[in-house]
C-alpha cells in the first residue's frame, strides 16, 4: 500500500468484518473477560504473599512444625502464583523499552 488509504470496495469489506465482530457476543465475553483475569491473579498472589509472611513470623516466633510446614506450601503457592505475573510484567515493561524502529 502507498499509503493513498483503502478503496471503497476495501472500506466497505471492513465495515461488514467490524459489524459482524460487534455481533459476536461470545467473542465480546470472551475479550471482556480476558482483561479481568491478570487483576483477580494479581490479588490473589498478593493476599497469599501476605498469609505466607504471616506464616513466616508464626513460624519463627513459635517454631512450630504446623506452621512451619504451612509456610512451605504457602510459599510454594505464592512462588507459582507470582511467577507468571512477574513475567507477564517483565515482558510488558520490555516492549515499552524498545525502540519503535526496531524490528
Amino acid at each position: 500500500m502507498d499509503g493513498a488509504g483503502l478503496s471503497d470496495h476495501e472500506r466497505r469489506a471492513l465495515s461488514a468484518i467490524e459489524e459482524d465482530l460487534k455481533g459476536d457476543r461470545s467473542l465480546d465475553r470472551i475479550l471482556r473477560s480476558a482483561h479481568a483475569r491478570p487483576r483477580h491473579r494479581t490479588v490473589a498472589a498478593c493476599l497469599l504473599g501476605a498469609v505466607t509472611l504471616a506464616l513466616l513470623i508464626a513460624a519463627a516466633v513459635t517454631v512450630s512444625l504446623p506452621l512451619i510446614w504451612g509456610f512451605a506450601a504457602a510459599w510454594t503457592l505464592t512462588v507459582v502464583l507470582a511467577l507468571p505475573l512477574a513475567g507477564e510484567w517483565i515482558r510488558r515493561r520490555w516492549q515499552r523499552r524498545e525502540p519503535a524502529g526496531r524490528p
